[in-house]
């Protein structure tokens, strides 16, 4: 048998890609993980952690190249790390997520025999965020290859992977279309022809934190959005005319102002510095305000496949009672209402309560409504309010990535719903949360992986549970 120590140097080959982008290698079935790699490579790597149970390792030399390689399309894409898989085959990109939620069921949840469909592709590949936030900083990150050798005190990009205070200098992204590209370059060229001071997060100072452009998918309605550490619109004033000048169908420029010590591009307040505070979109033929701040999903193509699926799975009848548990602004529930008699939605967050309920009037859905509810406790809390109500015939759930507390499971159990669509980006905590609702008596029919994030490692995961008789 093999010993395996910190700082040995070993030639791999890699077999698959783990969830979460790691790639498995094994010597004498001894499990070594090794970053930014990809299967079929075989690589030269040096162990830089060793567990009981396995390994980590970097690649120090590529020997022998993946079958599936393909060049990728972004000059950074060696460095920004945002994209992990662009020079992967979109193909086995697909085929890559399905294993993945293939062998999380079967390794976590011990659910082997659930039927995994092949993972839905997106949309679009590439341009398909309507949203992107970058940042600002003095300390720029040395590209790997082709650094430009430009200065070393000026970035606004990306941040480098796990650096908060290191930041990749880009002119461009491939997630967003080139008219907010262009308007992303004014903007960057603005600050360096202006001297801006950027953000310093080691010691909380300079005044440019943070450039945000969101775009209407459908509308086209754009809005930039400037973070700053505080106010001056002697300093922006001059960026509102150069940019309305230029993009002159721009609807909103705002001016969000923060002094938190974090990382935090959500302003304390808010100014309006040009046009509406609000841009418009569609999501499944509704309409939508959508401020700075405001959450919206980010791929709206995407999000609309996600939400077609959610509808399959839930097979729903004129007649049923839906409860939405974790509803966030109600873009799901508003998107089942017109096919049910009543839909009930749950957030914890206030404000976006009220943005559902806003949702609800704009678009004309009068049978939905919205309560304010901590899901860990709301069910057995307020069993008045839970008997007062019209008993689900389909459940939804779309919990955060740490999945659903079990004494929550427990109470949607005991509601007996029909049907449950569990709606997930994190397919591990998702299993582990199955497996406690097939040991009370559901089945699992079948699970759906969808791309929402191409070249990435995120992976949105929707499961139909029906109550066996």
């Amino acid at each position: 048998m093999i010993t395996i120590k910190k700082n040995d140097v070993l030639e791999l080959y890699i077999e698959s890609i783990a969830f979460g982008g790691k790639g498995i290698a094994r010597m004498d079935n001894f499990v070594i993980f090794v970053r930014d790699v990809l299967p079929g490579q075989v690589v030269k790597v040096v162990i830089i952690k060793k567990k009981p149970g396995f390994a980590e390792a970097i690649v120090k030399e590529i020997i022998t190249q993946s079958p599936d390689y393909v060049n990728p399309p972004c000059p950074y894409f060696t460095d920004c790390g945002g994209c992990k898989f662009q020079n992967l085959a979109y193909d086995k990109q697909l085929e890559m997520k399905t294993r993945q939620v293939k062998e999380t069921y079967a390794h976590l949840a011990n659910l082997a025999d659930v039927p995994i469909l092949p993972t839905l592709p997106a949309p679009k590949i590439y341009a398909y965020r309507n949203k992107m936030d970058f940042s600002a900083g003095t300390s720029r990150w040395l590209l790997k290859e082709n650094d430009p050798g430009t200065s070393r005190d000026f970035a606004i990009g990306l941040h480098a992977p796990g650096r908060f205070d290191k930041v990749l200098d880009i002119d461009a992204c491939l997630l967003q279309d080139e008219k907010r590209n262009a308007i992303f370059r004014e903007v960057r060229k603005w600050a360096k022809d202006q001297h801006i001071t950027l953000n310093k997060p080691r010691d909380h100072s300079g005044f440019l934190r943070n450039v945000m452009i969101r775009k209407g998918e459908y509308s086209g309605e754009i809005m930039l959005n400037i973070v700053t550490r505080y106010e001056d619109k002697n300093l922006l004033n001059p960026l509102v005319q150069r940019i309305t000048a230029k993009f002159p169908n721009i609807c909103s420029i705002v001016n969000n102002i923060t002094n938190a010590m974090g990382d935090y591009s959500i302003g304390e307040r808010e100014v309006l510095l040009y046009g509406q505070e609000v841009i418009r979109d569609n999501l499944g033929g509704l309409e939508y305000e959508i401020s700075a701040n405001a959450f919206f999903q980010t791929n709206t193509k995407g999000a609309e496949q996600l939400y077609d699926t959610i509808v399959d799975f839930a097979e729903l009848n004129p007649d049923d009672v839906v409860w939405d548990f974790y509803s966030g602004i109600g873009s799901i529930a508003m998107y089942l209402a017109n096919r049910v008699r009543q839909v009930i939605g749950f957030e914890v967050v206030a404000d976006a309560v009220k943005n559902a309920e806003k949702n609800a009037i704009r678009n004309n859905v009068p049978h939905c409504r919205f309560f304010k509810a901590n899901l860990d406790i709301f069910l057995q809390s307020n069993q008045d309010l839970i008997q007062s109500l019209e008993k689900p015939d389909v459940a939804i759930v779309d919990p955060p990535r740490a999945g659903l507390n079990p004494k929550f499971i427990k109470q949607l159990i005991a509601l007996y719903p029909s049907r449950i669509v569990y709606v997930s980006c994190n397919p591990g905590t998702q299993a582990r949360d199955i497996a406690l609702f097939v040991a009370a008596g559901y089945a699992v029919e079948k699970i759906q992986p969808v791309d929402m994030f191409p070249h990435t490692a995120h992976i949105e995961t929707v499961a139909r549970l029906v109550l066996k008789l």
